[in-house]
């Protein structure tokens, strides 16, 4: 910590909730990020544009029953955007209805918690973790959309047709006007304001999602390093009550790491359930947008780099939740090794019993699961990753 007390990764967080701020998201920092009066403007700013979100949406939805003169490429793209934005726009919205228990989750794990013990290591790890994985998550993501935008530029200089990335209610796609343009350009805009938000939602859960692994490990660090207590140049009894102390802060270490866990499971639980169908379901239509229409380039490249993102995003969701199952799996581990061993005499006893409890209860898996039934892991990463190209199998 630096002199006024606050951490790396409270600077760290605070950075992140500042961007996830101007991308559209609520404030879910502990404290003001910006001064009240700039705040108050701009949250009627947000709730304007995601009124204007939901229009973009609806414009979107009715495109299938007015837009008659589409390709077979054109009816693919109509059909992903028309899966995809409704089911990302719902994440957001889930995330940003559980802004009060997110923003308790965010304060014990990046304050509280550290206030009692914080590994130096572990931290700077986490913060490299989140550094190169954020940058690589929104990294494909705005590609994607770049790419289309591209394919649609390139589409125009072969073949003179019109602009045409999304496929609204109005105007027809093969409307040449300059208020057909004018319509294209601001619901363009708007995409890539939706966009941001669906960005700024993964940036959250998965720097929250770190965080919690990442505590794990900081528990295994504290666990490990209290047996040097027994190396201190004090009474054996000292040594005892000190070691027990240590221990009780310990254990509600963990019991705090628990309940932010669940409380995970409780704000983050619908958007994993939703993400694994989102997977599922986008890469069968990306899938088949390779089948049914044109392989240029371009085309190979946007369905190439949007499935990378769609790949990409589930994985660091269910890879992160992974590593939570996986740091906590190991903590029993280290309350054994943690130099209870070293008491004599009736303390000895006592401590031994504090021990074994807290090492049952350590060894209970903590899982994160999506659907009710699917844990979050690496391997069922795999799972779902083959299941969607089974189903287009199946389909075609």
């Amino acid at each position: 910590m630096d002199a006024n007390g606050a951490s790396k990764t409270r600077k760290f967080f605070y950075k992140i909730n500042l961007i996830i701020y101007f991308m559209g998201m609520p404030n879910f920092w502990i404290e003001d990020l910006l001064p009240k009066k700039f705040e108050k403007y701009y949250n009627i700013y947000n709730i304007i544009n995601n009124g204007l979100i939901f229009i973009f949406i609806g414009t979107e939805l009715a495109g299938f029953y007015t837009q008659t003169n589409l390709t077979e490429k054109q009816k693919s793209e109509q059909l992903l955007y028309g899966l995809s934005h409704p089911i990302l726009f719902t994440f957001y919205l889930v995330m940003t209805s559980h802004k009060h228990k997110a923003k308790d989750v965010m304060y014990d794990l990046v304050v509280e918690l550290k206030k009692v013990y914080n590994d130096l290591e572990v931290e700077q790890q986490m913060i490299r973790k989140l550094q190169s994985t954020l940058t690589a998550l929104i990294s494909f993501c705005a590609m994607s959309v770049v790419f289309y935008t591209f394919d649609a530029i390139l589409l125009v200089i072969r073949t003179g047709a019109p602009f045409n990335v999304l496929f609204l209610v109005l105007p027809d796609v093969d409307d040449r006007s300059n208020m057909a343009y004018l319509v294209r350009f601001v619901f363009y805009i708007f995409w890539w304001i939706f966009c941001s938000r669906v960005f700024a939602m993964y940036i959250l859960i998965i720097s929250v999602l770190t965080c919690l692994s990442h505590q794990y490990k900081n528990l295994l660090s504290y666990f490990n390093g209290i047996s040097e207590i027994f190396e201190e140049k004090i009474s054996q009894e000292e040594k005892e009550k000190k070691y027990e102390e240590a221990f009780r802060v310990g254990i509600k270490l963990h019991v705090d790491t628990l309940r932010c866990t669940e409380d995970c499971r409780a704000i983050c639980g619908g958007v994993f359930s939703g993400q694994i169908i989102f997977n599922i379901t986008l890469l069968v239509v990306l899938l088949s947008q390779l089948v049914s229409t044109e392989r240029t380039i371009m085309n190979l490249f946007a369905a190439g780099i949007t499935a990378t993102a769609i790949l990409i995003s589930t994985g660091f969701f269910m890879w992160n939740a992974g590593d939570v199952t996986i740091e906590a799996s190991n903590l029993a581990t280290a309350m054994y090794f943690s130099g209870w061993y070293n008491c004599m005499g009736s303390s000895s006893v006592r401590i031994r019993k504090m021990v074994m409890l807290s090492m049952m209860i350590a060894q209970k898996p903590v899982l994160m699961k999506g659907l009710g039934v699917i844990v979050l892991s690496y391997e069922s990463y795999v799972t779902i990753v083959k299941s969607s190209y089974s189903a287009f199998s199946v389909i075609y």
